[in-house]
Order: C-alpha cells, then structure tokens, then sequence
C-alpha cells in the first residue's frame, strides 16, 4: 500500500446529525426497494433487493424528489428524519421565557419519546423515561422532579403533563412559551415615563461628546438635576440599582460609558477581560465574521453608480475565507413626504440607504456549510481538483465537492461577530444554536476582538479591490471623483472575480502566521494546505441542506391570508391551486390560532433578493406553500426589493398612490428595461458622493443676438417719408433685367457718371491720334470695346454667355 492510499484510509469521516446516503442503505423508490451501491459524483447506483434484475442509475436529484422516496431502516420502516425546529415563533418574546420555552421543549420530547432530540443515533433512553417499563405519569413524575432538582423548577407532575399535551396538539416551541411573559409591558416599566425620557438625552449627549466624559454614578447625579429642574419634586427618581435596570433596558450598558477612546477601559494591570485570546488550533474552532467597504464603484441593478460592501467569515486556524458576500452599497435618498389634498403622497418617499442585511449573514452561514459550487465562466484552474486540498477523500465523502470550488468547507464552533444590523434578529442565532454553533459577540468599539478579519479585509483591499479599474480607495478626495470613461463592472461580475481571486490567490498564497511552530526552516503553508493538514486529523463533516433548512434561514414576517391571496409589503401574492384543502385555501379569512406577537397570523418567509415569491407556513399540515407575485408576468425577469422602492418613488413622482400595484409593475418592468440598456451616453459618469444626491442635466445653450440689449426705443428713431413705411426696405428698386429677361438696352449718348476723380480725368482728356486707344471719347471706346468681345471665338476660354 503506497503512502498515499494510507494517508487515504487515515481520513475520518463523521456523520451529519441529520444523516447523508451512504454505500449500503436501503432506499424506497417507485414502489420498491434498493440498496445503495455506489455514489458517483451526483448520480447513485441502486441494486434492487431478492432479485437478479439490473442494476439502476438514478440522479440523485430525481431520487430525493420522488413522491415514496425513504430511507429504510433495519426492520424496513422510514426512518424519520430530526425535523429542524421553527425558533422563528419566538421572535418578540422575552429572553427568558424563550429560553425557558426551549427547555420546556427538550423536556417534553424526553417524556413522549424517551429520547431527547439530540440523541445519536442507536442511542438507548434512560430507565426513568424508557416508554417501554415506565408509564406516563411515572415519567411525569421523574422529569418534575429533575427539574427541581437540577435547574431549580418548582413544578408537578401535572405541569408537566400539560405542556405535553400542549406541544403534542400544536407541534411548535411557541405552545410552550409562559403566556404571562406575552402580556404588553411598558418601555420604561414601574419608571415614570419623564425619567427615562430625560436619561435618553442624557445618553445621546454622552454619545455625541456634547457633555464632558462621566461614568453611571455621575449620570445618574445629572439625571436627578435634570429632573428637579423640569419637574420639580412631583417626579421621583428611583434608586441607583433600579437606574442600572432601566439603563440596560434601554440598550446601553454602564460600562460603555466614561472618557476611554477605545471603550470599556481595564480596572487595574492585573484584570483580564472577559474575552479569550485570539487564536485556534483546528478548522472551525473560531471564526470571524465582519463587514467592510471595499472602495469600489459598480453598475448596481438600477443602472446607476454604487459602492459595494464586504461581509466575509474567517477561519483563525487556517486563515482561510470560508464564505463571502458582497451587497451594493447606496446612501440614502433626500427629500421630504409632501401631502396633497387628498391625503396621499405626492412627492417621493424617504427611501433607505441599502447595504448588507441580516438575510445576507444567513446566507453566509448557508455558503459557509456546503462546498463553494464552479460558477459558469469560472477558470478550469478554480476546480477543487487542481489546488492542494485533498479532493479525492472529500469527493467520496461528499459527492458535491466533483463541482466545487477550491475552497474549504469548515464548519464553525465559535463565530465572533460585531454589533451591527446584519446580525440583528432571532433567525441568525437559532440556527447557530440548532447547528451546535457558538456566537459572541464582540465587545463595542475594539477591533482587537477581530482582529484577524479586519487585516484580512486590508489585504483584500490591497491584493484585490486596487487592481479593479474602478478603485476609488479610503481616501475621501479619490472616493468622491468622476468615473470619466470607465467600464463600470456589474455585482455580478465583481462576485463572480473575487470569489476566483478566493480560489486561486487567497487560498494559495503562504500565510506568515501558519509557519511550522517546531522548525523554522519549514516553509509557510497556504490556508489549503493547512486545512488538508487538520482534515486529516479532524475529520470532515458533511451536512446536508434541504429547502426547508434554507427557507429557515430566510427572514420572517407575520401576515394575514384574505381573499385575494396574502399582502405584503404593497404587494399581492397567490396561489394558483383551486383544491380548497390546498395552497393557500385553507388558510384564507383564517386566523392562524398563535398568540402573542403574532395574534392569529400566519408565518411568512421572504427575501429581500428576490420579492417574486413568498414561502408560507401552514403549521397544521407542517408545510411550506409557495405563493407568486400576481404581477410577476408583466415584469418577466428577476428584481430586488430595492428596485421595487425605486420604481413606486417614480411612479409617486408622476402623481400615481402606492395601492396602484400594477402600475408600480410597469413602471419596474420599464426601469429594468432602462437598467439593461444602460446609459445612454457613455462618455462621462457622474458617481455621487453619498451624501448628495446627482445635479441636474443642464440644457444645451442657445445664442440670442440680442441678449443683453436694452428695448428698441422706436421714438428716437428719424421721421420716414409716408410713402416708405408700408415699403419693404430690403426690396431692391431695380434689378438690372426686364420682366422678358433679355439684356437691357445701352443708351450709347448718355454720358456715365464717374465712380472717381481718374476716371473724370480721363473723360476730359484733350481728343487726339487713335493710337492704342488714345484721343477717344468715352462713347467711342466703348463702341470698339463692345465690338472686340462679339468677335471673341465661341472656343475661347472666356466665358460663353458674353459671346
């Protein structure tokens, strides 16, 4: 055996929590059964069971979507697949009951079933809660009295039994939230609402530097002042601890506050922060994850100029870019919501700056868990089989990886992130938390914390964004120029190069920080290298995502079904299913039956990337109904929920209401057929500042001959004779032909009036000698002068008509 089959054989390979098809399982398919024989790339050979028939070649794809497709298990049965709970239904509840809910989640599966729901596979159920010797109320019992015992619960039996019971009658996490935690609470609490008014100020000034530097205690000494003096003594300031209360509550922690440049400021030399140190000896053991401006201007989809932004995640241990996202970036639109008289808006709406969003960090988390597939037009040289990891242990593993990319799939055990947007919402941290995922936040205002991908991102900067034509650098002069002539590249087109610059320039460039630790002479490895090094011995784990896991990760929103279909966001959407006990039929004019936050609606899964479709959850019948755009037909091609926003300011600019849904569509249908055309005069693009919006085109000037001169005054003009002012004084007198237009007679005995002294000079010259012309008069020099040219030859050179 050669060294390279046993460094093969070394490779561990673990299992999904939700399992994979290996070699070996037993399948349904088309009303028989199989067993896998093989797995080629995307395709799976089935052998088909007790009989001598042929063996089948199926895509995997047709396998997977077929109505009876299973996995069998020993004794022939399905087996169920973990279903990934909908954390989502939890979203507006406090923290507490949430957690609480969970618990009470895990507890109740443990009773019904004998197994909690994160169980291995094969695992056996503990004799208390073993459904096989035990009753129900016997583990009712146990389990009310291991939540005494271990997290402190005073509870029975019967409590127990209840949210059973519960859970088994609606099947979601939100049946077993403590509906005293649903009830309506006030921002400020027991506070007087003045109080917190006035501490808001108070901490708004602290956060522009408008007051000098202070910590809690000296704040709230300036908040008792402040209220004294507005209020008097009829409104009381409560105590200190209280404060600190209402202080987190409303979203600032007191150690933010003090003169420290950086932040929270250390206690003495000898404390350590609460942080660990920046640094991870296997794949995925931290990661890094943050946003930045790369410094380039592109074509967004709306046919004009805008920055991009960065957000990428980073493996400490091999340095490598797990997954990367770029967004436009575009300032917000000035202009004020003007109020006709009808009441409607007339003007066009504030419309929100767009940049990176949380729906793209679950996109992150998504790229990050499967292998990055080859795109079209992507270079042969980008294929995972021409770099360094080892492609041919991860292609029998993973088939998927025989159309990827050459970049590492890590899953991560620890993600830092900051406190931005993009992080904001329930959705990003419940899928963490499903997927066995860690997220710390870090602290406000270091960048220490993260240190590894802010100099990732000047790298990116200076190895990528400065060779791309449209560089426009940190720099605010260099970021605010003209674009005079440039090709502007389109998102598209920037992605599709930075994630092959990822490929073969980032993945394979030596790293000066995974040098060997034990011999120095060791040359530096490249983040590919180091990841085939620790795969070896980590192990890889694949994990398959279906449409319902991506639809998990997508943002939530809680809406009513009515007869036309479901609203959203001036937006009607539908299903074309007439089954009235499919599709969206039994859910219309029905309330949903949730309570709290969402009081009878349903829940609603979109994308901001593309508002064409909606996914609706029936959680009666635990499916996803997809529901279309009605107006998707008039638009015919992809848009974002950005461009929908530019076309309804257009359509409010001309006069149109925002109910006008079909409107708006042809005024988006237009807009993109704008964007597809691109500028109509290439020579010179206008890129705005971002923080003002473009000039206007200036029209072309015209000359007036006039411009400038003051009024003709017609009464200091002279006195015209009366004959001349009907006369047209441009009008010639006498033309020198007669109306027949033949050659005018001469009258030979009229003497001309000399033009000049010479020529009267030579008129009163004494009569001589005919001698050249000389003693002549005036009449009879122009007789022979007539006389010579009627002689001229018809052939001559002068001119014909004088002969």
């Amino acid at each position: 055996m050669t060294a390279d089959a046993v460094e093969r054989v070394s490779l561990v390979v673990r299992r999904a929590p939700r399992g994979v098809l290996v070699r070996g399982d037993r399948v349904r398919w088309r009303g028989s059964r199989y067993t896998v024989a093989g797995l080629d790339g995307v395709s799976v050979l089935l052998a088909p069971d007790g009989g001598d028939q042929t063996p089948v070649s199926v895509l995997l794809a047709m396998l997977a979507a077929a109505a009876d497709f299973a996995v069998l298990d020993e004794t022939g049965q399905p087996v169920t697949q973990a279903e990934l709970p909908d954390f989502a239904a939890l979203e507006g509840i406090p923290e507490h009951a949430a957690q609480a809910a969970q618990q009470w989640w895990r507890a109740v599966i443990e009773v019904d079933t004998g197994l909690p729901p994160d169980a291995a596979p094969g695992a056996r159920p503990r004799p208390m809660y073993d459904p096989a010797t035990t009753t129900l109320i016997e583990r009712y019992q146990a389990k009310a009295a291991e939540l005494h015992a271990v997290l402190g619960w005073s509870v029975s039996w019967q409590t127990v039994q209840a949210k059973r019971l519960k859970y088994r009658k609606k099947r979601t996490v939100a049946s077993l939230v403590d509906r005293r935690s649903t009830r309506g609470q006030r921002l400020y609490g027991l506070t007087d609402s003045r109080v917190g008014e006035q501490l808001l100020v108070l901490v708004d000034r602290q956060r522009r530097r408008l007051d000098a530097p202070s910590d809690a205690r000296k704040l709230f000494k300036q908040l008792r002042q402040a209220v004294r003096a507005a209020y008097g003594e009829s409104v009381k300031v409560p105590a200190e601890p209280t404060l600190y209360k209402l202080l987190q509550r409303l979203g600032t922690d007191a150690r933010d506050l003090g003169g420290g440049r950086g932040g929270r400021r250390l206690a003495g030399p000898g404390s350590v922060p609460p942080f660990s140190v920046t640094s991870a000896t296997m794949p995925g053991e931290l990661v890094q994850i943050d946003s930045t401006d790369l410094d380039i201007w592109v074509l967004g989809d709306d046919g004009q100029p805008a920055r991009v932004e960065l957000t990428c995640a980073v493996c400490v241990a091999t340095r490598s870019i797990i997954a990367a996202v770029v967004r436009p970036k575009q300032p917000r639109r000035q202009g004020k919501r003007r109020k006709g008289g009808q009441g409607g808006l007339v003007g066009a709406p504030r419309r929100r700056g767009r940049a990176t969003k949380a729906v793209d960090a679950c996109e992150l988390l998504a790229q990050a868990l499967v292998p990055a597939p080859m795109r079209p037009g992507f270079d042969a040289a980008v294929h995972a089989s021409a770099s360094t990891l080892p492609y041919e242990e991860l292609a029998a593993v993973d088939a998927r990886f025989a159309q990827a990319a050459a970049r590492p799939v890590i899953i991560p055990d620890l993600i830092v992130i900051d406190h931005g947007t993009v992080f904001a919402g329930r959705t990003f941290f419940d899928a963490c938390e499903y997927l066995g995922i860690s997220v710390r936040p870090a602290r406000k205002r270091t960048g220490q914390d993260k240190s590894i991908v802010e100099r990732t991102f000047g790298s990116i900067k200076s190895m990528f964004s400065q060779h791309v034509n449209t560089y426009a650098g940190r720099d605010p002069v260099r970021a605010r120029r003209t674009v005079d002539g440039e090709r502007l590249w389109t998102l598209a087109e920037l992605d599709d190069m930075l994630q092959q610059w990822i490929a073969l320039e980032w993945q394979n460039k030596p790293h000066p920080e995974l040098a060997d630790p034990y011999d120095a002479y060791l040359p530096e490895l490249t983040p590919n290298e180091m990841y085939a090094a620790c795969v070896a011995v980590e192990g890889y784990l694949p994990i398959p995502l279906t449409r319902d896991d991506y639809l998990r990760l997508l943002p939530t929103a809680w809406v009513g079904v009515g007869p036309q279909g479901i609203r959203f966001k001036n937006r009607t959407y539908d299903h074309p299913e007439r089954d009235p006990h499919k599709g969206l039929n039994p859910c219309r004019n029905t309330p949903s039956g949730l309570r709290g936050k969402r009081k009878g609606r349903w829940e609603l899964r979109y994308t901001p990337n593309d508002p064409s479709r909606v996914w609706l959850r029936d959680h009666y019948r635990n499916e996803w109904v997809e529901a279309t755009w009605v107006h998707q037909h008039v638009v015919g091609q992809p848009f974002t929920q950005f461009m929908w926003d530019i076309a309804a300011s257009q359509h409010l600019e001309r006069g149109g209401r925002v109910a006008e849904e079909e409107a708006i569509a042809q005024a988006l249908a237009e807009l993109l057929e704008r964007a597809a055309r691109g500028p109509e005069v290439t020579a010179r693009v206008q890129v705005p500042d971002g923080y003002t919006r473009l000039p206007p085109v200036a029209p072309p000037a015209e000359f007036d001959p006039y411009a400038g001169r003051a009024p003709l005054d017609r009464s200091q003009l002279p006195a015209a004779p009366p004959g001349e002012l009907e006369a047209d004084p441009l009008v010639l007198d006498d033309t020198g032909l007669n109306a027949a237009g033949e050659a005018a007679a001469i009258d030979w005995e009229r003497g001309p009036v000399a033009p000049d002294a010479a020529l009267a000079a030579w008129e009163g010259a004494p009569p001589g000698p005919v001698e050249d012309g000389a003693g002549e008069d005036l009449a009879a020099r122009y007789r022979r002068i007539i006389a010579e040219i009627s002689q001229t030859p018809a052939d001559s050179d002068d001119d014909p008509d004088l002969a």
